[in-house]
């Protein structure tokens, strides 16, 4: 059966193989964004404004985990994107729905005239740096933004109200929204890290929602286009003015604190990441001090079975199903992560 042009155009736009700064990147933007009207900024995002004084900032980010630049080959079957055998064996190291997916929705709501302040973060797989440098640097570019709403998260029903350990949205507004999305859309406390945590304290509600990709950043990452297709109909024909406001963004990250990481140095961890604008990222820092990682690691309250179930959840079943007492996880016994509810 032939695809329909949005289909074509999202399996165009999954082609691009899109680490920050690369030639890729860059023929991505002038193909798909560039057109639209998106222009860069001082800290090279790719911005759009919809509306004399939009009060909602729609979130994505640019850049893909892959390690090279270029394209690669697909497999589209049933509405689920996977990469194809060849790019499996090849230079791929994952889809990219993290966070093509997220722009794709964009460049819809933006053709559609959907009001709001649009971003497309530059370099968040290094580190959030184009957002963690906005707001350093352009704090009042957000100003009169009452919420901001990334399209940078896993599977179909979540709606961020904690990230980074703190609290970035209120459970009023997760609600409000959910019920905006529909289907299984519901508030989710479990969220780690993306671009919306950056504005947290500058913006009262910071989120992030479901797009419907599963186990990002690695060869089996999946994207479900069928469900994508449907939430861009829903974003472009809401409503979006019953969306409840209600956290005040000067209230500390930890008001409302679920556990996980502390801030060693007892700094808002809101703003973590400016400092790695300065040519710094966590993998690369993790890759140069291991040790000293896994020593603060293990200060608060981690062990190699928390670290492994926490990874198998997020990225998918990694790890060998063998004893407990061999250096892989089982996926059928019950670790959980420090800050989990006891079951």
């Amino acid at each position: 059966m032939a695809l329909s042009a949005d289909e074509n155009t999202i399996l165009d736009m999954f082609s691009y193989m899109r680490p920050s700064g690369s030639a890729a990147e860059a023929a991505f933007v002038d193909k798909f964004l560039t057109p639209l009207g998106f222009k860069r900024d001082d800290f090279s995002n790719l911005v759009l404004q919809i509306g004399d004084k939009p009060s909602i900032l729609w979130s994505s980010h640019m850049d893909t985990v892959h390690y090279v630049s270029g394209t690669q080959t697909l497999d589209y079957r049933n509405g689920i994107l996977t990469l194809s055998k060849r790019a499996k064996k090849g230079a791929s190291s994952c889809l990219g729905g993290d966070d093509t997916a997220g722009v794709w929705l964009m460049t819809e709501m933006v053709k559609a005239g959907v009001e709001g302040l649009y971003i497309i973060h530059h370099a968040e797989e290094r580190g959030c740096i184009g957002s963690s440098n906005l707001v350093q640097h352009d704090a009042k570019f957000v100003d009169g933004i009452k919420a901001a709403i990334a399209f940078d998260r896993r599977g179909y029903e979540d709606v961020i109200t904690h990230q980074s350990a703190g609290r970035t949205a209120s459970d009023a507004f997760a609600r409000s929204l959910a019920s905006i999305l529909g289907g299984k859309y519901r508030p989710d406390d479990s969220g780690t890290y993306t671009d919306t945590n950056e504005y947290a304290g500058l913006i009262p509600e910071c989120t992030n929602i479901s797009v419907g990709y599963f186990n990002q950043h690695t060869r089996s990452e999946r994207q479900d286009v069928h469900f994508l297709l449907g939430l861009r109909d829903t974003l472009i024909t809401a409503d979006f003015s019953t969306l409840a406001i209600k956290r005040d963004p000067q209230s500390g990250p930890y008001d409302d604190y679920r556990g996980g990481f502390h801030s060693f140095s007892g700094s808002s961890r809101y703003r973590s990441s400016t400092s790695l604008s300065s040519g710094h990222t966590l993998e690369g820092l993790i890759k140069q001090y291991p040790d000293i990682v896994a020593d603060i690691l293990e200060a608060q309250g981690w062990d190699v079975g928390h670290l492994k179930a926490e990874i198998s959840s997020y990225y998918g079943g990694l790890f060998d199903d063998r004893d407990d007492d061999d250096d892989t996880l089982s996926l059928n016994n019950h670790h959980r992560a420090p800050w989990s509810d006891a079951a």
